[in-house]
């Protein structure tokens, strides 16, 4: 067992936070914390809203009013929304707390006693207009690294680096737009130089910081390391415990990050043990300590802070700073203090999408090593198709036919079967190592890849065992073997989707989901007869929502009660890499007498440049263009899914490219990406005649009847709604001729 303190960056307490934050720095933090937890360490997590930041007393003076209304607000929204989110915090505080002011003022009592805090007189900015000196906040112009013109006067949120307001160009008050002046003014100064030593061989040992973090330290070091300021002309924020500097209030930074340490106290003094907070922080204690940060603290937490504690001594110094890059918009950071109509903000997110939903893209998307592009397309289509579709789809099969083929209760296996050398078995101890060894490093993305890799081997296997018309001896060790990946899933996932992961532990028939020291419970298979609870789908298809961050679809239903499907065939001319997603091709497809479409697709895993060019494809042409990753997609190829390969649909051999499907041209309306999730296309083979001029298609789990005169044994992809309710069709080019997969698949396999 070890001892595990993880410190998330503090949020200002300025407005709600949104998901830049929250994929950035707040949700790996609990996903770490939770899977420690799950190993059975001790962890202390903490964090708590920075009260006293410049962009609260900016936000107080545009709504009139003072800076302690402002913080106490979002103190309270953001705690909320990190309890919606099931977030794991030991304690979530504020830096407006006794014991929060007691500490930072005892810091800089130890600092200043050592001789690693002095007294400097320098010019700082001042508005003439406002007769007063700004704050970093309050001033704004050129960064003179990047040229960005509305730089800030402590960071750029353009390139990222921590700002002398000094250096900026043409620099001006941010609420007037008057040109600044500067003035003398005594403050207080953390003399970096004097601990350059002691943080260079600090930062030297660091070998487990990620590359970008360890690189930020470095070349800062290599500059040299100057004093920096630690107070602020202000009347808002921790006083200064000495007397005479009563019109002057500690910065933020130096208030900020000492909120690790006052937290960890308070929590300490709350749980009635005033002293245990020494066990993650005196340093002759066995812990490590992980911040998790956003990429513009990098430089405050690998030197600042770390600084801090080497000058005051005794103190544990952090063991990895695990941080994140940025999440960009159209381009551009996201910003609490850049808001627009596409702001994600996590309170409405949580008021449109389940949490998990959020968690799930949040920790899918999180900008682990570099920048990464917010798309909601992309959260929607992940939502439907990974979540939804792949996990929640092979959960809700298996406990259905567990349910209707064997009573309910978790079928026994075969006699001569074991758990030590079943081939199963050795998949999910293989995957249990390579999973704890990458959530163990912090690769916390990695981790979720590799979960999600045993989700689509899961979904293979039971397509090809076909439990639902296998023998009773072969379906009994199908399902059986399916519920322990079942349980293994919902282990691994458990820090990332703890709602739905207590859903399947509790469906499959326990009384919850593991606790701590249970994370190896995935190796554990189900025990027979063991009673399911009940079953009910984990990810439920929404009703129509508003887009958040996107404006809603204007088009209406159909008359049939499923949205037009506009269709045609197409052949691929060109395949390129998405230049900015792994997994997408951007294709460049032929349809006839318009301009060829250029259509992303997410099929890089399944097929290579060369097999896509020339490929006769059937594209949907009237969903509504998506922006992917700064690229714009002008439709869909269709595939099917078949085990972990997306196989692409083709049209008849020999139709022109621009051919729509019978009765569906070009005239046919728009569709959202939601209104053609809102009924399945399935791959079925037609079984005969059921009368009335209909046929029976077995589909895999289900049957359908379809109207035509189709030959018993054809392929055809069927269309239905989503609740299995109402008539089914043929999607077909006309007399009998319909698109079908360019390879075999599965019967009941899904067409997207």
């Amino acid at each position: 067992m070890s001892r595990i303190f993880i410190g998330v960056a503090w949020p200002y307490a300025n407005g709600p936070f949104h998901i830049g934050h929250l994929a950035g720095a707040y949700l790996p933090g609990d996903i770490f914390a939770r899977f420690h937890r799950l190993r059975g360490d001790e962890v202390l997590m903490v964090s708590g809203s920075d009260m006293h930041g410049t962009p609260t007393l900016v936000r107080a003076e545009k709504e009139g009013t003072t800076p302690a209304v402002i913080a106490e607000r979002y103190h309270a929204v953001n705690k909320e929304a990190f309890e919606k989110l099931g977030f794991t915090f030991d304690l979530y505080t504020s830096t407006h707390t006794v014991v929060h002011q007691r500490t930072v003022q005892e810091l800089f009592l130890r600092l200043l006693e050592a001789r690693y805090v002095s007294r400097r007189t320098a010019e700082n900015a001042y508005c003439p207009q406002h007769r007063r000196f700004l704050p970093d906040r309050y001033l704004v112009g050129t960064c003179p690294y990047c040229g960005f013109d509305s730089a800030r006067g402590d960071e750029c949120d353009n390139c990222g680096r921590p700002m002398d307001p000094a250096k900026l160009g043409n620099p001006r008050c941010a609420l007037c737009g008057t040109p600044a002046e500067f003035r003398a003014s005594e403050h207080f100064y953390l003399d970096l130089d004097r601990l350059q030593g002691p943080v260079a061989e600090y930062v030297s040992k660091q070998k487990q910081w990620r590359p970008g973090t360890l690189r930020v330290a470095e070349n800062f070091l290599k500059e040299g390391l100057r004093p920096t300021p630690i107070t602020r002309d202000l009347d808002w924020g921790i006083e200064i415990p000495l007397d005479d500097y009563d019109t002057k209030r500690f910065y933020v930074w130096f208030d900020a990050v000492t909120g690790y340490l006052s937290a960890s106290k308070e929590w300490a003094v709350r749980a009635g043990r005033p002293d245990a907070w020494q066990a993650y922080w005196d340093s002759r204690e066995p812990v490590r300590q992980y911040y998790f940060v956003g990429k513009d603290n990098k430089f405050h937490h690998t030197i600042i802070w770390p600084a801090m504690l080497l000058g005051a001594g005794g103190l544990q110094l952090p063991y990895d700073v695990a941080a994140n890059e940025w999440l960009l918009v159209e381009g551009k950071k996201v910003s609490k203090s850049r808001t627009g109509g596409a702001e994600p903000f996590v309170p409405s997110l949580l008021a449109n999408y389940p949490p998990d939903v959020i968690r799930f893209y949040a920790a899918l998307l999180a900008p682990q090593n570099h920048d990464t592009e917010l798309d909601w397309d992309e959260f929607r289509q992940l939502r439907d198709e990974v979540l939804a579709n792949q996990y929640g789809n092979l959960v809700q099969r298996t406990l259905v036919l567990v349910r209707d083929r064997c009573s309910g209760k978790v079928p026994s296996p075969p006699a001569t079967w074991t758990a030590e050398t079943s081939v199963v078995g050795d998949r999910l101890r293989n995957a249990h190592a390579r999973i704890t060894a990458e959530y163990e490093q912090v690769h916390l993305k990695e981790a979720l890849d590799l979960t999600l890799e045993e989700v689509r081997e899961a979904n293979r296997r039971f397509h090809e065992a076909r439990p639902w018309q296998a023998e009773p001896e072969d379906q009994r060790r199908t399902l059986y073997e399916t519920l322990w990946r079942l349980k293994a899933l919902a282990t691994w996932l458990s820090p990332v989707l703890p709602f739905s992961s207590e859903g399947v532990f509790r469906m499959i028939g326990y009384d919850g989901p593991p606790g701590p020291g249970e994370w190896d419970v995935a190796l554990t298979p189900v025990p027979p007869g063991q009673t399911l609870g009940e079953v009910r789908p984990l990810f439920p298809r929404p009703e129509p929502e508003v887009s958040v961050g996107a404006p809603a679809s204007e088009s209406a239903p159909s008359p049939e009660g499923w949205p037009p499907l506009a269709a045609c065939s197409g052949v691929i001319r060109s395949a390129a890499p998405h230049p900015a997603a792994d997994k997408l091709y951007v294709l460049e497809v032929d349809v006839g007498a318009t301009t060829p479409r250029t259509v992303v697709a997410g099929i890089r895993d399944s097929y290579t440049v060369d097999g896509l060019v020339g490929r006769p494809v059937v594209l949907l042409t009237n969903l509504a263009p998506r922006t992917i990753r700064r690229i714009t997609s002008q439709g869909m190829v269709l595939a099917a899914e078949s085990g972990e390969r997306a196989v692409l649909l083709s049209p008849p051999e020999g139709t022109p490219p621009g051919t729509f499907l019978e009765g569906r041209g070009l005239s046919d309306r728009t569709i959202s990406f939601e209104e053609f999730g809102s009924t399945t296309l399935t791959v079925g083979q037609v079984i005969g005649p059921s009368g009335d001029g209909r046929v029976r298609v077995h589909l895999g789990t289900t049957e359908a009847e379809i109207p035509g005169s189709w030959p018993a044994g054809a392929t055809v992809v069927v269309r239905r709604s989503t609740t299995g309710a109402g008539r089914a069709e043929a999607l077909t080019f006309g007399a009998g001729r319909g698109p079908v997969p360019s390879e075999p698949v599965p019967w009941g396999a899904k067409v997207r």
